[in-house]
């Protein structure tokens, strides 16, 4: 037979002779061979209770109470803490919400910026070549008037040489 002082206090345990009343073992009880996968089967009388509760095999009245308020507790906390991941999930999806919106935001904006940019760039653009052309077109008049200013004095002055040559040909008629 095993040796179960371990759960039943003492070799006698089982022991159909000893002269104490003990817990009568049968094969349905927990023993270290079955690993305690079955029932234990208490004689009327036994004081295999008062040795488990000696040898400190069985929990006293406070340490039930206090193995509840553990029990408690800790579903406290387990509550809480599926609240706070609860929250915490909700957060990390409300942020990814709210950075794929201002990022989407941003985007609307910059486009709206380049586009406005564009206008800008595409309008001062414009307006430089009319800017150049009026240079250009102001450079050209001026050498347009410099050759006819240049054509003119060329034409006076062969004017002038024509008459001066012809007042001394009628003054050499004379």
């Amino acid at each position: 037979m095993a040796d179960n002082s371990m759960f039943f206090g003492g070799s006698e345990v089982g022991n159909k002779n000893s002269a104490g009343k003990t817990a009568a073992i049968s094969p349905g009880c927990i023993t270290p061979e079955n690993s305690g996968y079955s029932h234990i089967f208490l004689e009327e009388g036994s004081n295999a209770v008062s040795t488990w509760e000696a040898n400190g095999l069985m929990s006293s009245e406070q340490e039930v109470a206090s193995n509840q308020e553990l029990a408690k507790e800790l579903k406290k906390q387990a509550m809480f803490a599926s609240k706070n991941f609860a929250a915490i999930k909700s957060i990390a999806k409300s942020e990814s919400t709210i950075a794929k919106f201002w990022s989407k935001s941003k985007l609307i904006v910059a486009q709206s910026v380049k586009k406005q940019w564009d206008a800008f760039n595409a309008m001062f653009t414009g307006m430089d070549r009319l800017w150049a052309g009026y240079d250009v077109g102001k450079h050209r008049r001026q050498q347009q008037f410099q050759m006819i200013d240049q054509q003119r004095q060329a034409t006076i002055g062969t004017m002038q040489q024509k008459h001066s040559e012809q007042l001394a040909a009628l003054s050499s008629k004379n």
